[in-house]
């Protein structure tokens, strides 16, 4: 990947990455198409594969951009004293709700990763799923399951509450710009008939929907990917060289070259207080509140 993308206007980067979540979420790394992305992204494949190097060098960088945003959410949306189970469920649904009106493929692209089987693709995915899945392993081992009618029970009803979540999600997400806030306010009417279910008791209360201030994240992850990024360490997924000089081509370049198939392949530091956090600090951050518990 050429890190000159960092160099691009906020809105030129995040209309590459959404019509990049959205084209590989609903057809899969295999079906996904190029044309389609520039097409929809407004730009020539020419500068695509500029930045990006090839079709997989692109999935590389939204399998990792995409798996650190939506960490990053989880970990500042719930709160770590938190410990009934629905009202967790309610914080994780409002992180998904600020990461759908910046991204709104971006959470279906995610559950999309499970289902690969291409080895390219796999090889982009990396451990990306594993630590999506610990972070949410996490966070529900904050639960006190003594409310539940069966606290026994506890795995098979987190399953429910995604299987819920998720049909919720696949059914509804009929438009490319959902009104993310109405379809939260919906699904809090399922976890409230849920819980009337699962509890011995509060079985009147119902899941409430905060209204919090909304926090853009996508600043700072763009931020610190780019101060962190080598090519060598982060998107091996190009294996070919990047376009060489300083300026961005506005056209293709001449022939028939295709490149769908090409293959791509700390310690904590001492920071001045008076620095910027970075994104390695808000990780560890967030990582050490929520394994502490």
């Amino acid at each position: 990947m050429n890190s000159k993308f960092f160099d691009v206007k906020k809105d030129k980067q995040d209309a590459i990455i959404n019509a990049a979540l959205k084209t590989f979420a609903i057809k899969g790394y295999k079906d996904a198409s190029t044309d389609v992305i520039v097409k929809e992204a407004g730009i020539s494949k020419g500068l695509l594969f500029h930045y990006f190097t090839s079709k997989q060098g692109l999935y590389d960088f939204i399998c990792d951009y995409s798996t650190k945003y939506m960490i990053l959410e989880l970990t500042r949306t719930v709160k770590k004293s938190e410990k009934d189970l629905f009202s967790l469920v309610s914080q994780i649904s409002q992180a998904r709700v600020r990461v759908m009106r910046n991204y709104p493929f971006m959470g279906r692209f995610l559950r999309s990763l499970e289902h690969e089987t291409e080895e390219e693709a796999i090889a982009s995915i990396g451990s990306a799923v594993g630590e999506l899945d610990k972070t949410y392993s996490n966070i529900y081992s904050q639960i006190d399951s003594k409310k539940l009618v069966q606290p026994d029970q506890l795995p098979r009803i987190i399953d429910i509450i995604d299987w819920v979540s998720n049909g919720f999600l696949e059914q509804n997400f009929k438009v490319d710009d959902p009104d993310a806030d109405a379809l939260y306010e919906e699904f809090s009417e399922y976890l409230t008939i849920l819980r009337t279910h699962f509890y011995v008791s509060d079985t009147d209360d119902k899941v409430s929907v905060a209204k919090e201030e909304v926090y853009e994240r996508n600043e700072t992850v763009m931020k610190e990917m780019k101060l962190d990024m080598t090519f060598e360490e982060r998107l091996m997924a190009g294996r070919k060289p990047l376009v060489e000089g300083d300026d961005e081509p506005e056209e293709e370049p001449e022939g028939d070259d295709d490149r769908d198939g090409d293959t791509a392949g700390t310690d904590e530091d001492t920071r001045d207080p008076d620095e910027p956090e970075t994104f390695d600090d808000i990780m560890r951050e967030a990582e050490k509140n929520i394994s502490g518990l």
